[in-house]
C-alpha cells in the first residue's frame, strides 16, 4: 500500500513537470533573433549537442523552463551542413567576440513564465538599442517625487514577456524591451535612478538580488580587528609584569641600584673574627674603615689573634 502511494505522488509530480514544461513550450516568445540581426555571440551557453538541426536546438530551449538563449551554428568549413552544434542556457555578454571558428547559424533570446529573478542595474549606466521602448510614464511625479513612477515602470516591464531589461530617468522617463548596449556615455545615464535585469521562468516567485550589508561587513571587520589588537596589548602587558616580577628583593619589593649597592658593600665588610685577628696581627691600632659600624662580636668565637690560636 505504502508503495502504491509512492507511486502515485511520482506519477503527479511527474505530471505537473510535463504539464508545466508544454505552458513554458507553449508561452516561448522571442525576444532577440539571430535572424533579425542579433549577433547572438552569448557566453555561459552549455553544449547540448553536437549534431542536430536548428529545430530541435530551440524546441529544447523552449521546454526548459531555466533556458533563456539557445544557439546552433556549425565551423565555418562545415557551413552547408544540415547538421549543427546546439548550446543553451542563460546567455551573458551576447556581443562578446569570439575567438573560435564556430559560425553562429541561428539563435533566439526566449521568454517563458513569469518574472523568477532580478538583478539592479547599476546606477549611472543607460542601455540602448532598438530593443528598447518608452513606456508611457512620466519621469516625475507633481511634486517632483519619482517613487510611484519607478513602480509603474517595473510593472510595466514585468507585464510584457518580452522585456528583460528596464530603467526610469528622472528626465526621459520610463524605457524597457531588451538590450546588450549598456554604457555610462549614453546622455540618459546621468539621470538613470532605478532599473533591472529581468529572467524569466514558469511557477516562479520574483526573486530579487538580495544587497550586500557593508555596514555589517565592515562593523564584522573592525570587530575582528578590535580584538586582535586587544590581544596584542595584553600580550605585551604581560610581558612587562612578568620582567618587573622576577626584579622583587626579598622584602617584597622592587630592587634599586641604591639596594645593590649596599648589598655588595656588606659583601666586602670583614666579619667580627676577621677584625680580631687583624688587630692581634698589625695591633689594636687597625680600626674599622671610617664611615662603617664594626660588627659586634658573638659569642663562643675564638678572636686570638692568627698566630696564638695554636698556642691556646
Amino acid at each position: 500500500m505504502v508503495a502504491d502511494v509512492i507511486s502515485g505522488l511520482h506519477q503527479a509530480v511527474a505530471g505537473s513537470a510535463r504539464q508545466l514544461g508544454a505552458q513554458c513550450s507553449s508561452g516561448c516568445q522571442v525576444i532577440q533573433d539571430v535572424a533579425d540581426g542579433w549577433e547572438g555571440l552569448c557566453l555561459g551557453l552549455q553544449k547540448l549537442n553536437q549534431s542536430t538541426t536548428a529545430e530541435v536546438c530551440r524546441a529544447a530551449c523552449c521546454s526548459d523552463p531555466t533556458c533563456e538563449v539557445w544557439q546552433w551554428g556549425s565551423m565555418r568549413n562545415e557551413a552547408a551542413s544540415p547538421l549543427g552544434i546546439c548550446s543553451t542556457g542563460r546567455g551573458l555578454e551576447c556581443q562578446s567576440e569570439r575567438f573560435d571558428a564556430l559560425l553562429v547559424r541561428a539563435g533566439q533570446r526566449i521568454s517563458h513564465g513569469t518574472v523568477s529573478e532580478t538583478i539592479q542595474l547599476e546606477k549611472g549606466r543607460w542601455c540602448g538599442g532598438v530593443g528598447m521602448k518608452q513606456a508611457g510614464v512620466r519621469p516625475l511625479s507633481a511634486t517632483g517625487t519619482y517613487k510611484a513612477e519607478v513602480h509603474a515602470c517595473r510593472q510595466v516591464c514585468y507585464d510584457d514577456p518580452g522585456c528583460s531589461i528596464w530603467e526610469h530617468s528622472t528626465q526621459d522617463g520610463c524605457w524597457y524591451g531588451y538590450s546588450d548596449k549598456c554604457s555610462r556615455s549614453f546622455p540618459e545615464a546621468s539621470t538613470m535612478v532605478a532599473g533591472e535585469r529581468v529572467a524569466r521562468a514558469c511557477g516562479s516567485g520574483v526573486k530579487t538580488e538580495e544587497k550586500t550589508d557593508y555596514f555589517l561587513v565592515f562593523g564584522i571587520i573592525g570587530f575582528v580587528a578590535f580584538l586582535l589588537f586587544f590581544c596584542g596589548v595584553a600580550g605585551v602587558l604581560c610581558k612587562v609584569l612578568g620582567r618587573r616580577g622576577s626584579g622583587k628583593g626579598s622584602n617584597g619589593y622592587y630592587r634599586d641600584e641604591d639596594e645593590d649597592d649596599e648589598e655588595d658593600q656588606d659583601d666586602e665588610r670583614p666579619s667580627a673574627l676577621q677584625m680580631a685577628q687583624m688587630r692581634g696581627a698589625y695591633g689594636s691600632q687597625y680600626s674599622y674603615p671610617a664611615g662603617r659600624q664594626a660588627p659586634m662580636p658573638m659569642a663562643g668565637v675564638n678572636y686570638a689573634p692568627l698566630g696564638m690560636q695554636g698556642d691556646r
